[in-house]
């Protein structure tokens, strides 16, 4: 078994240069560390691997590479790198079958609720609005918004969040010396003042039609859920969505038009068993979290709706509770709770038990 040293970081980063047998590193990292590839002898690697062909091919590679001046350039570049093996590796991407040996950073990585926002990389305005606005209500609650810092929907959940006060992480699809988009090199630059911006690439890796999809099991590793604003029936933020699925992670989607081609994926998924979301409180009620929103349409309460409102919590509590606590006979307090449930505030629950919901709508 593998006993992960500190002295090995350089070598985990300067093997991440040789995909080819880094790709497969559960193979061979509990015969030979990282640091005694790079150090025993060419003849004892090819003993240990029985002359396996991929090892002849990391020999050629390792005489022409130099580790030390690479591991420089980080440093250089204020770069961080956190390995698979320590404590401040994101916990909810260790649990993947296909999870990252090492990322890089630039910022802070710390968290502790994470929730990916993705979708089409051209938007409607409704899609722009939704983005942001949740994401900017999400960070209210202690989540790290996670995107891919593309354009469209992913550069407004950063956005979002960063209106909201809150962190966001955008994981990239090249080395964090290839920023991609060009254009959101400023937003990167915000991000990393109270977030993070990430990649498992070594650096000098420019953006390729595969990058795009690795980082998308990055997103949605790292997130308990992702949600899914705006996405066509092509579109890669259903790739995300998959991964996460996969992974037994919460998928949610904003449902739209019918003949609407960028909403096509998202109601999609939602017939295929995603969590349809309407607001905020349809995500936050999947993790136990109580909320409170202002909705500009209040509802008038009679003092005694003002009175049962105020007496339920959001654990449930039968109804005969109800009537000796309050005083109130059983047919007007049945009138008076489903008055209640008409306005959203009240949710039912089996044997007549009944509690505030958890997306209180407060009035005026």
């Amino acid at each position: 078994m593998y006993q992960f040293r500190v002295e090995d970081k350089p070598f985990i980063y300067a093997l991440s240069f040789f995909s080819p047998l880094f790709r497969r590193w559960r193979e061979w990292i509990d015969i030979i560390s990282p640091k005694e590839l790079f150090f025993l002898s060419e003849s004892e690697l090819i003993n240990l691997f029985s002359g396996s062909s991929l090892i002849q091919e990391f020999i050629v590679f390792k005489r022409r590479f130099n580790w030390e001046k690479e591991w420089e350039k980080l440093e250089k570049h204020c770069i961080k790198m956190v390995t698979l093996w320590e404590e401040d590796f994101p916990p909810l991407l260790k649990e993947i079958k296909n999870s990252p040996p090492l990322l890089l950073y630039k910022g802070s990585i710390e968290g502790e609720k994470f929730i990916g926002i993705v979708g089409t990389r051209r938007p409607s305005a409704y899609g722009v609005k939704m983005a942001e606005s949740f994401a900017r209500e999400l960070v209210k609650y202690g989540f790290v918004v996670v995107s891919g810092l593309a354009y469209g929907i992913d550069t407004y959940a950063h956005k979002g969040a960063i209106e909201g006060g809150g962190k966001t992480f955008a994981v990239l699809g090249s080395s964090l010396d290839h920023i991609y988009p060009s254009g959101n090199l400023k937003l990167a630059e915000k991000i990393m003042k109270s977030g993070a911006i990430i990649s498992e690439y070594p650096l000098g890796t420019r953006p390729a039609r595969y990058t795009f999809p690795q980082r998308n099991r990055i997103i949605s590793g790292i997130c308990q859920g992702i949600l899914v604003v705006e996405a066509g029936e092509k579109s890669g933020a259903l790739i995300t969505a998959g991964f996460a699925a996969n992974e037994g992670r919460d998928v949610f989607a904003i449902p739209g038009r019918l003949t609407d081609e960028k909403s096509i994926g998202t109601n999609k998924l939602i017939k295929d068993g995603a969590k349809m979301v309407i607001d905020i409180g349809d995500i936050l009620e999947e993790y136990n979290i109580p909320y409170e929103v202002r909705k500009e349409k209040d509802f008038e309460l009679t003092e005694e709706e003002k009175l049962v409102l105020n007496f339920l919590g959001l654990e449930p509590i039968f109804i005969e509770d109800l009537m000796k606590n309050l005083n109130i006979d059983l047919s007007r307090l049945m009138f008076i709770i489903i008055s209640l449930q008409g306005k959203g505030f009240v949710e039912e629950y089996p044997g007549l038990r009944y509690a505030k919901k958890r997306s209180v709508i407060i009035d005026g």
